[in-house]
């Protein structure tokens, strides 16, 4: 609910800070005296264009509105706008949105409730059980969903069939190679044996000869270990050491054969030097692609294999796609197919009592329909656009209700309708609603405008004294030189100001009629 609204330099209004309340409440005063001026300071927090609202002489213009628990305000100057909820800046648009949350305003020339064919939508669909939009948008999302999916694999069957041709291959020239881990460590050594072996067997010659050949070693420490064991028995202290010799002689003995057998074993082998070499270019090659190391081209394989897998499953996915998007295409026709007719149902309703309503605000040949547009494809709220159409009198075809109402007969119509369905907005502003109208119709719209109020805050910009009667509370636009004043009238200054309004004096007769029009209606 609006409680607090402060306006400084719009227009003709220097400064003012009206205080709100519960039900309904009126602006008066003379034709020409801006009365619409604080629609207009509404409407910017709508979103609506600034061009031409600053005060003459004024550098800003700011218009701040207090809802409950919160603030939304927007400031103008120099052609520049800032907006503001609670103290911060925002965009225009985070303002207007969060505005339409609390307010809607219905004239000619401010930010329509119902111009939009999506607040159109949203207005007969609160007739409906909201299960049937949540079924067709939970079966329109599953489509979409598929067909988003079915489509970027479509796109991307080239790529993956390229994709597909180097996995093959990367994983298959890995597999040929039968690759074990340490085998690279063990090739090398292998080749460095085999480009050596004239070395090898030089010096494992060499070293055989110092071992039994002439003056060889074996048969130094086989004499030195029998001299130390001849003397041995004069000292003990030198058997521990003959000992030793005569493992030191067992110990070379064993070299000696092994020197012996390993120079046998080494024999010149080019093939299989040109084998071991083959196969470590082989391993080398497969590093420059893949990693350094075998472990690192295992691997590598492994993921190979993982995204190959994949890729050939998207194959299958696709047909799968294929099957479950029917599926899904049917259940969104079904979906949407109900949810048509319910609209239908309560399109036709909603005419036929919107209809009777508007006559009675004094339209007597007015004619409203809520119609059902086609669309060419499921779209995300279904199978249709809602377009409310409106004519104010047979001679008249129906259009669309922007189109064809004036900015009376829009705001009737609002009216109407919030009655019939209520409102989104918990404060709904009416401007121009009494235009053209009189007599029983004045009291009609007098009267649905305080039923309204028992629903919402409804705040009324009128020359009617009929509906300002009814109000719980009572503004009055005062024109001066130097601008406009706005001001409450309570008590004995209200019935002065129906008065004016009844009969554009003060009489005793005019001041009696609006004492009446205080009391109950009629």
């Amino acid at each position: 609910m609006l409680e607090r609204l402060e306006v400084q330099n719009l227009a003709v209004l220097e400064q003012v800070a009206l205080e709100f309340g519960p039900g309904l409440t009126v602006l008066t005063g003379e034709t020409g005296a801006g009365k619409s001026v604080l629609v207009d300071a509404l409407s910017l927090l709508l979103g609506e264009r600034a061009e031409g609202l600053v005060r003459p002489g004024a550098e800003a213009l700011l218009v701040t509105a207090f809802f409950a628990g919160k603030s939304l305000s927007r400031k103008v100057s120099q052609g520049r706008s800032t907006p503001r909820i609670d103290g911060e800046v925002v965009s225009l648009k985070e303002l207007s949105e969060e505005a339409a949350k609390h307010l809607a305003i219905h004239a000619q020339h401010a930010a329509l409730a119902l111009y939009s064919r999506k607040a159109q939508r949203r207005l007969l669909d609160a007739q409906l059980d909201p299960r049937l939009l949540e079924a067709y948008q939970q079966a329109y999302a599953r489509f979409q969903a598929l067909l988003q999916e079915s489509q970027c694999l479509e796109a991307a069957a080239r790529e993956r069939e390229r994709k597909l041709d180097i996995l093959r291959f990367q994983t298959e020239e890995i597999e040929r190679a039968r690759l074990e881990v340490g085998e690279e460590e063990a090739l090398r050594q292998e080749a460095e044996r085999l480009r050596h072996l004239e070395a090898l067997r030089e010096r494992v010659s060499a070293a055989l000869g110092l071992l039994s050949g002439e003056g060889d070693a074996l048969g130094l420490v086989g004499q030195a270990a029998r001299e130390i064991k001849t003397v041995g028995r004069f000292d003990e202290a030198l058997v521990p050491l003959g000992q030793e010799l005569e493992g030191a002689l067992d110990a070379l003995r064993a070299v000696n054969r092994e020197l012996e057998d390993y120079l046998e074993r080494l024999e010149a082998d080019p093939e299989r030097l040109e084998q071991v070499e083959a196969r470590l270019a082989q391993i080398e090659r497969l590093e420059r692609k893949y990693g350094a190391g075998i472990p690192a081209i295992l691997e590598f394989a492994q993921a190979a294999r993982r995204e190959l897998a994949e890729l050939e499953g998207a194959e299958d996915r696709l047909a799968q796609l294929q099957m479950e998007k029917e599926q899904a295409w049917q259940a969104l026709l079904a979906a949407g197919q109900a949810l048509s007719q319910a609209r239908a149902q309560a399109a036709l309703q909603l005419s036929q009592e919107a209809s009777g309503e508007i006559r009675a605000l004094g339209m007597p040949q007015a004619h409203f329909e809520v119609g059902l547009v086609p669309l060419d494809k499921p779209g995300p709220e279904g199978l249709e656009e809602v377009e409310l159409r409106f004519s104010a009198n047979p001679g008249l075809p129906l259009a669309p209700l922007e189109k064809a109402a004036s900015g009376g007969e829009l705001s009737r119509v609002m009216l109407a309708l919030a009655l019939l369905t209520g409102s989104e907005a918990e404060t709904v502003v009416f401007d121009e609603i009494d235009t053209g109208v009189g007599g029983e119709a004045a009291w009609q719209v007098a009267e649905r405008l305080a039923r309204l109020a028992q629903q919402r805050q409804v705040l009324v910009v009128t020359h009617l004294p009929q509906i300002a009667a009814r109000a719980q509370t009572h503004y009055r636009v005062v024109k001066e030189a130097q601008g406009v004043r706005v001001e409450p009238v309570q008590d004995e200054e209200r019935v002065r100001e129906l008065a004016r309004m009844l009969s554009g004096s003060y009489s005793e007769a005019a001041l009696k009629h609006a004492r009446e029009l205080l009391g109950p209606a009629p």
